[in-house]
């Protein structure tokens, strides 16, 4: 079977680490990963993806900074976005791709729901045009593999080896600490809290319409918008992504696919 990963960020490729051997996908990322730091992520990823055998595709997308993603949903410039839709279907059809597994949308951080968003449109145009797809997600936050969802939801579950589950564990820790920062607190915040047995399980879900798609509200006002509004109030940002601006965002690719 044929698999195309799409990631919102470099990095997201450990989180499926023995996936990514067994499968062998083909890539894309989003971004460049270099977010507040300004220090881009792409070339351990690469590296990350060959020691996988798998195939980073930047020509059919080419990552950009997150700032980018975040000016675009704020100026409501749905342009970018519509390129990567058609790019995206366009390869999946062409290269008969027969399953698509991208992040969750968590309400974490935009760019992931926004990688959602997109894989489920992608999903969908490539059924319009005749060639159906299963399409999956995958945890970037929070425990990889909730077992009350593995209990309720339909799945697929990836056993890590002991040895496989510490050279994993390995590549997280390297790569996290050589970049510093909010990611390496992130990663080190998810291992206090999860235990780090709960990365020997990579676990895939049935893909979901997001709350985007279907214009619902919140339980809960979203991460991101708590933590954008901290920033605003300390005059590092200027505004604030809202659940809003992904809503619209939902709404004009369905209607372009259309």
């Amino acid at each position: 079977m044929k698999h195309l990963l799409i990631a919102a960020h470099p990095g997201h490729e450990l989180l499926l680490w023995k996936w990514l051997r067994k499968e062998r996908p083909q890539v894309v990322v989003l971004t460049d990963g270099a977010g507040s730091n300004g220090v881009p992520r792409l070339g351990s990823t690469v590296d990350n993806l060959e020691r996988a055998g798998a195939s980073w595709l930047p020509q059919v997308l080419a990552p950009v900074a997150d700032t980018a993603i975040y000016q675009a949903l704020l100026d409501g410039d749905t342009a970018m976005f519509a390129r990567w839709l058609d790019a995206l279907t366009a390869h999946v059809i062409e290269q008969n791709i027969e399953c698509i597994v991208a992040d969750e949308a968590e309400d974490y951080n935009p760019s992931h729901d926004l990688c959602r968003v997109l894989a489920n449109q992608v999903a969908l145009q490539a059924k319009a045009n005749g060639h159906p797809v299963l399409s999956f997600g995958y945890p970037t936050v929070g425990h990889p593999c909730p077992p009350a969802r593995l209990a309720a939801e339909e799945h697929v579950v990836v056993e890590l080896g002991v040895q496989e589950w510490r050279s994993k564990l390995d590549d997280l820790y390297g790569y996290t600490r050589s970049f510093g920062g909010q990611l390496q607190r992130e990663f080190e915040g998810f291992i206090a809290e999860f235990g780090a047995e709960a990365y020997g399980r990579e676990c895939l879900f049935t893909a979901q319409p997001t709350r985007y798609e279907q214009a619902e509200a919140p339980a809960t006002k979203p991460f991101f918008e708590s933590a954008g509004e901290e920033r605003v109030a300390a005059g590092i940002y200027k505004h604030v992504i809202r659940g809003a601006h992904l809503q619209a965002v939902a709404e004009h690719l369905r209607g372009h696919a259309r």
